[in-house]
C-alpha cells in the first residue's frame, strides 16, 4: 500500500485505519456513481442493500459515500455449530444420566469433573481432564476463551477494539453499562473464574499455560477434553471421531445455560471482509459488476462447492450434494483440482447462509439436509431427544427466547490518546491474567484480580476508555436503530 502499486480491487486488514489513508492519497473509488447501472443484483437484494446502507455509516465513510464493499454476508453456521459454543461430549453426558446443568458457573465444572470420572483416560492411555485452553499463544489469540468463552453464549459480545472494557448486547448492540474489566462480576472475569475453578479442582490440563493452540486441537481431536468453546475444533474433533466406525462420541454445542440470549444465528450484514476498489483502475465499471457477481447467492454456492454437476445437482429446484462430495477431504489439494473453497473468502455469503429462493444452506457439505443426515448418530439423536424437539436447530430456538444475533455497532479510529491506552490495556491484560487462573485459591483469585482492577483504574486509564466507547455507542443510536428495522424486515420476508 505504501507503495502505491495497488491491484484493481484489494482487500483490507485494517479498514479504520487503511480507508482514510486510500481516501486521502485518491486511491479509493467512491462507489456509489456505479452501484445502479453495474451492481444490480446487490442493490436489489434485501441483503446486500443492508450492507450498502452499512458502508455508508459515519464509522465506516467520511462522507456518507460507500467506499468498501463487504464479502462474507451472513453466517459461518447454521446455529448447531456455533463459532463460540459449550460443546460437551453428549455421548459421556448421556452415560452419566444427565446431571444438572443450569448455570456455567457452578454446575458445569461438577458435570466435567463427571464425566471425566467416566472415560480417565483416552484410548491411547493419555489422561483426560475436564477442558483446556492455549494460554501459550500470549496475547490476544492466548485469551480468546475469556473474550468468547462466555458472553456469546449469555447474549452479549465484548468489542476486541475497545480492549474488552465494552459489552454489547448480542440483539440489538445495545451497550451495558459495566466496565468489563473492572467489574468483578462481569463477563469477562466470570470466564477467568471459571477457568480458575477448573484449574482449582484438577479439571484443566496444567500444559494450558504453556500450549499453543495447535497443540490444543490436537489433544481435543485424541479425546484429552470434555468440553470445548471453538466450534471448528469441535468439528475438527468430530471428524477425527467419526473415523471410527460407529463411532458415537461426539462434541455438541450445548443451549444457553442460563441466559435470555446468545449468539447462535448470526448475520454479518456489513460482511466480514471488506474490499476496495483502487481509484486510478481504467475499469472502474467491470470491477464494480465482478464484486456484484461474486456477490451473489449463485457464485457463493460455486465458491464453496465448486461447479454444478461435480459435487452437487440441482433435485426439484433444490441444490442436493452427491454422495463422494460428503467423503472428500476438504484440503488445498482438493481446491487447486476442483476449485471448491478457493474464492469462499471472495464471495458475497458465509457458508452457513440461507439462500432465500432455496431455504437451503450455501454450503453443501457442512448444512444441506443431507449432510447434517449423515452426522445424525445416536449421540445426536439422543441430544434431540433429550429436548423433546424434531431437529437440532429446533432444541435452540426452544430453549433460549432469542437466539438470531447481530452486531450492529463499528468504531472509527478512536481519537487522541484512547488508541494508544487499547493497546495498553490489552498488553498489561494479556501478561497478567493467566496469573489469575493459575490461583491456588478463591482467596489468592480474588487478591489478584482485585489487585489488577486497581492497575488498571490507576496506570491505564480503563475508565476513561471505557467512557469514550460506552459515548460512542450511544451516539450510533439512531443508525443502530435504522439497521435493526432493515433487518427486521429482511427475517420477515
Amino acid at each position: 500500500m505504501a507503495s502505491g502499486d495497488l491491484p484493481d480491487i484489494f482487500m483490507l486488514s485494517d479498514p479504520t485505519k487503511q480507508l482514510p489513508m486510500l481516501i486521502q492519497s485518491n486511491s479509493a473509488l467512491n462507489l456509489e456513481p456505479y452501484l445502479e447501472e453495474y451492481a444490480p443484483n446487490t442493490v436489489n437484494d434485501p441483503a446486500g442493500a443492508l450492507m450498502i446502507e452499512a458502508q455508508r455509516l459515519p464509522a465506516n465513510s467520511p462522507d456518507g459515500n460507500m467506499y468498501l464493499w463487504g464479502m462474507c454476508k451472513g453466517s459461518w453456521d447454521d446455529g448447531t455449530v456455533p463459532t463460540c459454543g459449550h460443546y460437551i461430549r453428549w455421548d459421556l453426558y448421556k452415560e452419566a444420566g444427565y446431571p444438572k446443568l443450569e448455570s456455567y458457573d457452578e454446575d458445569l465444572l461438577d458435570v466435567l469433573e463427571q464425566l471425566v470420572a467416566l472415560e480417565p483416560e483416552t484410548e491411547d492411555g493419555l489422561k483426560t481432564y475436564g477442558l483446556g485452553a492455549w494460554f501459550g499463544a500470549g496475547q490476544g489469540w492466548g485469551e480468546w476463551v475469556f473474550t468468547f468463552g462466555l458472553g456469546p453464549q449469555e447474549g452479549v459480545n465484548l468489542i476486541e477494539t475497545t480492549g474488552r472494557v465494552l459489552g454489547v448486547s448480542t440483539v440489538d448492540s445495545t451497550p451495558l453499562e459495566n466496565n468489563q474489566l473492572t467489574d468483578p462480576e462481569g463477563i469477562f472475569w466470570r470466564a477467568v473464574r471459571f477457568y480458575n475453578k477448573a484449574n482449582q479442582r484438577g479439571l484443566l490440563d496444567p500444559d494450558s499455560f504453556t500450549m499453543t493452540s495447535d497443540i490444543y486441537e490436537e489433544n481435543l481431536k485424541a479425546g484429552k477434553y470434555m468440553f470445548n468453546v471453538p466450534g471448528w475444533m469441535s468439528t475438527s474433533a468430530n471428524t477425527e471421531f467419526n473415523k471410527t466406525e460407529g463411532n458415537q462420541k461426539t462434541f455438541i454445542s450445548l443451549p444457553s445455560l442460563s441466559g435470555d440470549a446468545e449468539d447462535r444465528f448470526g448475520n454479518m450484514y456489513r460482511s466480514e471482509r471488506q474490499y476496495v476498489v483502487n481509484a486510478q483502475t481504467e475499469y472502474p465499471e467491470r470491477c464494480v459488476a465482478l464484486l456484484d457477481f461474486v456477490s451473489t447467492y449463485e457464485f457463493s454456492r460455486i465458491a464453496w462447492n465448486g461447479l454444478e454437476g461435480q459435487y452437487w445437482n440441482m433435485e426439484d429446484g433444490v441444490p442436493v450434494p452427491t454422495d463422494e462430495y460428503l467423503t472428500v477431504t476438504k484440503d488445498d489439494a482438493l481446491g487447486v483440482e476442483t476449485g471448491v473453497n478457493v474464492f469462499h473468502h471472495f464471495c458475497g455469503f458465509g457458508n452457513g447462509t440461507i439462500e432465500p429462493s432455496t431455504d437451503v444452506a450455501i454450503d453443501l457439505y457442512q448444512f444441506s439436509d443431507k449432510a447434517n443426515e449423515a452426522k445424525l448418530n445416536d449421540t445426536m439423536k439422543d441430544f434431540i431427544a433429550h429436548y423433546g424437539q424434531e431437529s437440532q436447530v429446533d432444541v435452540y430456538r426452544a430453549e433460549t427466547p432469542t437466539t438470531d444475533s447481530m452486531m450492529y455497532i463499528s468504531f472509527g479510529d478512536p481519537e487522541g490518546d484512547i488508541d494508544t491506552y487499547v493497546n495498553e490495556i490489552n498488553a498489561y491484560m494479556g501478561t497478567n491474567v493467566v496469573l489469575a487462573v493459575a490461583a491456588a485459591s478463591d482467596e489468592e483469585f480474588e487478591q489478584i484480580r482485585d489487585n489488577m482492577i486497581a492497575e488498571l483504574q490507576n496506570n491505564y486509564h480503563v475508565d476513561e476508555v471505557f467512557e469514550y466507547f460506552y459515548n460512542e455507542a450511544v451516539a450510533q443510536a439512531e443508525d443502530v436503530a435504522k439497521l435493526v428495522e432493515m433487518n427486521k424486515a429482511i427475517q420477515a420476508e
